[in-house]
C-alpha cells in the first residue's frame, strides 16, 4: 500500500519577509497544503500562518507526522542538506556541511525536491558537477535558467514567483516629475555606478527613489532630486511602488551571481504597473519581450539609460499604458499561488 504523502519545507532564515519570493512561496504552500510542516536553519520571527520549527526537530517530526517529501530552494541549501556541498573543486558558496540531513533522508526514504533559481550558490563559475549531483539526488528540480536546464533536461521550467495579490496593479500618478525606483541589495552586479552616472545627467523632470543598503554610494550622486529609503519591508515597498512610474534595473553578473530576468524586485514593481527599463544580460525572452513589454538598455551604458528615460518623459502619460499592459501579463505568468499549485501537483 502506497504511503500517504506529506511535505516538509526547509529554509535557512525563516519566516523572513525580506527573503522575497521564498516567503511568498512558503506562504502559499501553507495555504494550499495546510498539513505541510516548516523548518528553518535559523528560525526568524516575522508573521507566518504556520508554526516554523528549528531543523533540530526534523527527525522527531518526520516520525510523528509521517513526512515523506522535503522541499527547499537554492543550490547551496540543497547540496548542504544532501551532504554534497564540497568536492575536490571546492565548496558551494553559502553552503554549510553542518546542515546535512543525509542520514535522515536515507533512513526514512525521503524524496527531496528543489528549485534552482539564480543566486543561492549558483553563480557563473559554479562547476556543472554540482548541478549534476543535484539532478541525481533530487526527485524534482524546478528552474527558470539555462545553466540548470541545459545540464538537467528533466528539470521543470517554472518562472519566478511574486505575490500578485499583494503587489496589485494600481493607477499611477500622471504628473511630473516622473518617479523612478531602483531597488536592490548592494552588489557589484547591480551596477549602481551606471545608475548614478545616468541620473546625474537628468533634469528636474525626474525623481529617483533608492531602496537598499546603498548609503556608501550616495556621494556619487550630484543630482539632488532623489530620496534614499534604505531597506524597506514589503508593506513599505508596495506603498512606494504605488507612487512610482518607472523601475530601473542595471543588473549584469559578478563572481557571486548572475541575476535572473526580470529580477524579483523588478517583477513586483511591474505587477503594480511600473514601466520597466532594464538590462537583459541573459537575453531571456521567455517572459518579457523587449520593446513590447519593457525598454531594454545595454549594460554599463548610462547614455542609453538617459535617452530611454527622456523618451518615456516625452511620451508620458500615454506610455504609462505599456506598464499597465505588462502588469496584466506578469499576473498571468508569475502569480505565486498558481505557480505553487503547479509545483505541489508535481511534487505530491
Amino acid at each position: 500500500m502506497e504511503r500517504k504523502r506529506r511535505l516538509a519545507v526547509i529554509d535557512t532564515k525563516f519566516p523572513w519577509m525580506l527573503s522575497g519570493f521564498r516567503y511568498w512561496e512558503n506562504f502559499y504552500i501553507a495555504k494550499e497544503r495546510p498539513d505541510t510542516v516548516f523548518f528553518a536553519v535559523e528560525p526568524h520571527t516575522d508573521p507566518f500562518p504556520s508554526k516554523v520549527y528549528s531543523i533540530e526537530k526534523l527527525e522527531d517530526i518526520i516520525k510523528s507526522h509521517g513526512i515523506t517529501d522535503i522541499y527547499c530552494v537554492f543550490l547551496n541549501l540543497t547540496l548542504s542538506l544532501l551532504g554534497e556541498n564540497v568536492s575536490p573543486k571546492g565548496s558551494v558558496a553559502g553552503s554549510n556541511s553542518s546542515w546535512s540531513i543525509k542520514e535522515i533522508i536515507n533512513k526514512y526514504n525521503l524524496e527531496l525536491h528543489t528549485t534552482l533559481y539564480p543566486g543561492g550558490g549558483l553563480d557563473p563559475n559554479t562547476p556543472k558537477e554540482f548541478i549534476e549531483v543535484t539532478g541525481e539526488k533530487c526527485k524534482t528540480i524546478f528552474t527558470n535558467i539555462n545553466e540548470v536546464s541545459n545540464v538537467l533536461s528533466e528539470s521543470v521550467y517554472i518562472p519566478g514567483i511574486i505575490n500578485t495579490q499583494f503587489y496589485k496593479l494600481e493607477k499611477k500618478p500622471e504628473k511630473l516629475p516622473l518617479q523612478i525606483v531602483f531597488c536592490a541589495n548592494r552588489a557589484i552586479r547591480k551596477d549602481f555606478p551606471t545608475l548614478a552616472q545616468a541620473f546625474n545627467m537628468l533634469d528636474e523632470n525626474f525623481h529617483l527613489h533608492i531602496v537598499g543598503n546603498w548609503g556608501e554610494e550616495l556621494n556619487t550622486l550630484k543630482n539632488d532630486n532623489y530620496t534614499f529609503h534604505g531597506t524597506l519591508n514589503p508593506l513599505q515597498l508596495r506603498q512606494l511602488y504605488k507612487n512610482c512610474n518607472i523601475f530601473v534595473s542595471c543588473s549584469t553578473q559578478d563572481t557571486f551571481a548572475w541575476d535572473g530576468f526580470p529580477t524579483t524586485a523588478a517583477a513586483e514593481a511591474i505587477a503594480t504597473g511600473c514601466i520597466l527599463v532594464s538590462t537583459n544580460s541573459r537575453n531571456d525572452e521567455r517572459i518579457l519581450e523587449a520593446g513590447e513589454d519593457y525598454f531594454e538598455i545595454d549594460e554599463a551604458n548610462p547614455d542609453m539609460l538617459v535617452q530611454t528615460l527622456n523618451m518615456i518623459r516625452h511620451e508620458f502619460p500615454l506610455i504609462q499604458e505599456k506598464g499597465y499592459k505588462t502588469a496584466i501579463k506578469m499576473k498571468t505568468l508569475l502569480d505565486a499561488q498558481e505557480n505553487v499549485r503547479k509545483k505541489l501537483n508535481i511534487i505530491l
